[in-house]
């Protein structure tokens, strides 16, 4: 996806580096400033860390444009997806909003961890990137 929209990136602050060390596991994150942080530490590839910033800037995009925000309706959730295991500490204040943001990132970006994908995902991840491509807000 090569779209208009793409939330810049940061280097990690002190405390994320010490954070980020500590958990290579994750690639990186849509921060509170929506920048992308890449973990330094992670193994990702980097095709695979520009598809970590695509789906971290598609997160951003949600969050700013509020329209572009899945529904229970336009994005149902799987039980797979439900029983995802949200890794941030503390957990987001609507985890469920957060999980239904995280997956339609992931099907948007053709990430696998999505898990079975449903084609009412499909129909909204193509709206979005249409939107994130017309650089569209609300």
């Amino acid at each position: 996806m090569a779209a208009p929209f793409m939330a810049p990136t940061r280097d990690p602050t002190a405390r994320e580096l010490a954070w980020f060390r500590q958990n290579p596991h994750v690639g990186g994150y849509a921060a509170g400033d929506n920048r992308v942080v890449v973990n330094p530490y992670n193994s990702l590839s980097p095709a695979e860390n520009e598809a970590l910033i695509r789906n971290e800037s598609a997160r951003i995009f949600m969050r700013l444009r509020h329209s572009s925000r899945p529904t229970a309706e336009s994005f149902p959730l799987t039980e797979e997806q439900r029983g995802y295991a949200y890794p941030s500490s503390p957990p987001p204040m609507r985890p469920e909003q957060a999980l239904r943001e995280t997956m339609a990132a992931r099907v948007l970006t053709g990430d696998p961890s999505a898990g079975q994908v449903m084609p009412e995902q499909r129909a909204f991840a193509a709206e979005l990137e249409a939107r994130m491509l017309a650089g569209g807000g609300d």
